[in-house]
């Protein structure tokens, strides 16, 4: 059953681009904030020193895609 064009639902209001580098900025240092704290009041093993360093890069571009 074909559905028409004129049902779809509506496109999100998009913030500003400003705003979404921001809010990118704020959410790789807060992880970046997180997974250094864990680094230091734990004992990790040394492999997992850049995966910490890199999953600010990751949640950063994850949350800007929310956007895309």
């Amino acid at each position: 059953m074909k559905t028409d064009s004129t049902s779809e639902r509506p496109r999100r209001k998009q913030p500003s681009n400003a705003m979404l580098n921001f809010l990118t900025v704020l959410v790789g240092l807060a992880v970046l904030a997180v997974g250094l704290a864990y680094l230091i009041l734990n004992e990790v093993p040394v492999f997992a020193i850049p995966l910490v360093v890199t999953m600010p890069i990751i949640a950063a571009v994850a949350f800007r895609n929310i956007w895309d």
